[in-house]
């Protein structure tokens, strides 16, 4: 059984091109033995014609026959193709032609092939009846040798296609060979191979395109993972080599009750760090598998902002950060719960990130279709190049997202979840040292 593509390519063409070059000389066979047989009848019409011409009653109710001259016998000359017999109305013989073979009489005027030859039948002077044949021997072998002169070229072309076939088929299949290779790479684990979408041809190209986007999507995705995987082992195991560390000093040897309580408070800070990068992760994953609904219901966007501000007063406090808003009335349809997760979030970046004694101003309004909320901080802002990545998990700019300040680096990665699961966008403009701007855009229930 033929497996290969280009092996079955090429067969199904050699098939077609056989029964296409089968029958065109079939067809020309035909037509050519209907041509030769054509031009015998109208020789068969003139000698008949003559027959009948030559042909005259006498009184006695017999006939006088004057032969044309292709039937007379002349010594050393060939013998004439055709044949002829004439035939008195009663049946009688009047004439025919030397021959070894029977003519019967027949019934009416008719032009008729009878064994292997061909017989016109005329009527003359006093419906005598006059028969002209002539043996198809040599038409037929004029048609078989020229069928076998079209078998043989038909071969030829046959054979030559089928090379032509060989190497077009391998040219036509060329850029199937060429993504198969760069699949089979990406399976052996090189992940920037690509397809020369420029060697392609025009029915594959598109083809092509969409199977490098998936391999860039895929090499996206195995980088993200491996990245993500670091990360939280990395957050993960600073807190875990902390409490371990604290363990071991308490048990090195006898403490005092005040370094006792002193561990065991670096422990539990240490262990809350750790569930809020498990639930924040949770969270993600949850959203990640869809196992995360929202409960809809119309949500005001000012009072959102106030319930985060109560959430998040201590923090500000603690580094003197004064917060303006400006609220106007703006509702949107959504789960209000996920919508004071995201205003918090963005509220502990402008306070954590921001300087002592320094201002965030939130700013909630309606445009057009949309529920906007803005929130500005006057900190130490982002440097331009980490910025298209503030929304990676466990993404940190060295200077404005340190690992210092507490955070994991999901905070704006679930904030940007909570807002493309609400149909809305969320974008960031920031400059290094001058400060942060997180702008947020919800549908709103007009």
């Amino acid at each position: 059984m033929v497996s290969s593509l280009r092996a079955r390519l090429l067969l199904w063409y050699t098939l077609i091109l056989a029964v296409i070059i089968a029958t065109f000389a079939a067809t020309v066979c035909f037509l050519f033995w209907r041509s030769l047989v054509a031009d015998i009848d109208e020789e068969l019409q003139a000698s008949a014609a003559a027959l009948v011409e030559g042909l005259r009653p006498t009184a006695s109710s017999e006939f006088d026959l004057v032969l044309p001259p292709e039937y007379r016998q002349v010594e050393g000359a060939a013998l004439p193709q055709t044949y002829y017999a004439v035939w008195t109305r009663g049946g009688e013989l009047v004439d025919r032609s030397a021959g070894e073979f029977e003519v019967p009489v027949p019934a009416a005027p008719a032009t008729r092939t009878r064994d292997g030859r061909r017989e016109l039948v005329v009527r003359g002077a006093d419906d005598a009846i006059v028969l002209v044949g002539r043996d198809l021997a040599d038409a037929r072998r004029d048609v078989r040798a020229f069928a076998w002169t079209a078998a043989a070229g038909g071969v030829t072309a046959l054979v030559l296609s089928l090379v032509g076939g060989w190497f077009l088929v391998g040219r036509a299949l060329a850029p199937v060979s060429r993504i198969s290779q760069a699949a089979a790479a990406m399976a052996a684990g090189d992940l920037t191979a690509r397809i020369a979408v420029e060697r392609t041809e025009n029915e594959l190209e598109q083809v092509a395109l969409a199977l490098n986007q998936a391999f860039d999507r895929l090499h996206l995705a195995l980088e993200n993972e491996r990245r993500f995987t670091a990360d939280a082992s990395h957050e993960l195991r600073t807190p875990l080599a902390t409490i371990s560390a604290e363990i071991e000093w308490a048990l090195a040897r006898e403490r005092s009750g005040e370094e006792y309580r002193r561990c065991l408070e670096t422990a539990k800070r240490a262990a809350d760090r750790m569930r809020r990068v498990v639930e924040r992760l949770l969270t993600l994953a949850r959203a990640d598998s869809a196992a995360m609904s929202l409960q809809r219901a119309a949500v005001g966007l000012a009072p959102v902002v106030g319930d985060a501000l109560a959430i998040v007063r201590p923090l500000a406090e603690q580094k003197h950060v004064t917060i303006e808003m400006r609220l106007d009335a703006a509702t949107v349809v959504g789960d209000r719960d996920r919508l004071t997760d995201l205003v918090t979030n963005l509220f502990s970046n402008a306070i954590q990130y921001n300087r002592d004694g320094g201002q965030v101003s939130v700013e909630v309004w309606p445009e057009g279709n949309d529920a906007c909320l803005r929130v500005r901080d006057t900190g130490t802002g982002i440097a331009a190049d980490d910025l298209p990545r503030i929304f990676e998990r466990f993404y940190r700019a060295d200077r404005a997202r340190s690992a210092h300040a507490g955070g994991a680096g999901l905070g704006l990665a679930i904030a940007k979840w909570i807002v493309e699961a609400h149909g809305g966008r969320i974008a960031c403009q920031s400059t290094a040292g001058q400060g942060t701007e997180v702008l947020v855009r919800l549908p709103r229930l007009v």
